[in-house]
């Protein structure tokens, strides 16, 4: 069940994106609870770990980029979404993950797309890859592979968990993984973008510190694909 949060402190507004996600998810047969907060404070206080939220920014108290950090802190795969009528806010929102920003006044029709689209994000976390070994095969999701490291034949799957140890070819899972925001950034690594914090012209620094290199001739292409990631466009 996809559990949707929406958080916002104008009761019209809040009422109005409740109304469409409830029409679009039931006509799209979809199986989902949504709960709706007036205050920031009132989605951190929940029990409830939501897949997706819709969040206001300018809030009394905590705003809705303070909020999304949080939210970071305890859910990594989370969707965020805002909805604001405030445009200043678009770049605090790239450092928070959010998967799209809509600028209000409220566009059902666009609602329902971003919407459509974080459901295709939500299935992308669902994927996983089969590592097979003489004595046993590992599913692994996607959504735990912080980056893969090629040894000559053998390879490390470095995970959130785990590393995993198997033969394989770096070019085949280069092939397999290009379509889910994994990019290979050196001849013997493949990173996933969702994990990258920073990076320079000669390394890839990840959430947990790890550091990676990226080769010089991979940084350009680097820098557009983890831009239109950052985007939502990949």
């Amino acid at each position: 069940m996809l559990k949707i949060a929406v958080c916002d402190d104008n009761d019209i507004e809040r009422e109005e994106i409740v109304h469409i996600i409830n029409k679009h998810l039931k006509y799209n047969q979809k199986d989902f609870t949504i709960l709706k907060f007036e205050q920031a404070e009132q989605v951190l206080k929940s029990i409830i770990k939501f897949d997706l939220y819709f969040l206001d920014i300018k809030m009394e108290k905590m705003n809705g980029i303070e909020l999304a950090k949080n939210i970071r802190n305890i859910s990594k795969d989370a969707v965020i979404i805002f909805v604001t009528s405030y445009r200043d806010y678009v770049f605090d929102a790239f450092d928070v993950r959010a998967f799209n920003y809509i600028i209000k006044p409220i566009d059902q029709e666009r609602i329902k797309k971003i919407l459509n689209e974080a459901l295709a994000e939500f299935e992308k976390q669902d994927r996983f890859i089969i590592t097979k070994t003489i004595s046993k095969s590992t599913k692994v999701f996607l959504r735990d592979i912080t980056y893969i490291e090629a040894e000559k034949r053998k390879i490390k799957i470095h995970t959130t968990y785990d590393v995993i140890e198997y033969y394989n070819k770096i070019s085949q899972l280069e092939e397999e993984l290009r379509e889910y925001n994994f990019f290979r950034c050196h001849k013997s690594y493949i990173v996933n973008l969702g994990y990258v914090k920073s990076y320079d012209n000669t390394s890839i620094t990840l959430e947990n510190n790890d550091k990676i290199y990226i080769s010089k001739y991979r940084l350009n292409d680097f820098l557009k694909t983890f831009m239109y990631y950052l985007k939502g466009e990949a």
